[in-house]
């Protein structure tokens, strides 16, 4: 694959962003890519995207899913809601 078909996003990751390089050029791609549950949000900009949102270089990138117990994992962290 070549070098200039990857796109660097910010991804949070336990509640740091950090850059990392991924070949996806939107956001269903990126769910793939980075095995995303299909019931998780995902967030470009703060903003919740759906599949076909384009991904951009330097993109702030997460995502969140409700779990079981009734709190929200977001990469690593799990946040109990009161």
């Amino acid at each position: 694959m070549a070098e200039d078909s990857k796109v660097t996003i910010n991804l949070l990751d336990n509640g740091e962003f950090a850059s990392r390089e991924v070949t996806s050029k939107n956001v269903g791609e990126l769910r793939n890519e980075l095995e995303i549950p299909s019931s998780a949000n995902v967030m470009v900009a703060g903003t919740i995207r759906q599949n076909d949102f384009a991904l951009t270089d330097n993109a702030l990138v997460a995502y969140a899913s409700n779990n079981k117990v009734g709190g929200i994992t977001m990469f690593g962290f799990k946040v109990k809601l009161k």
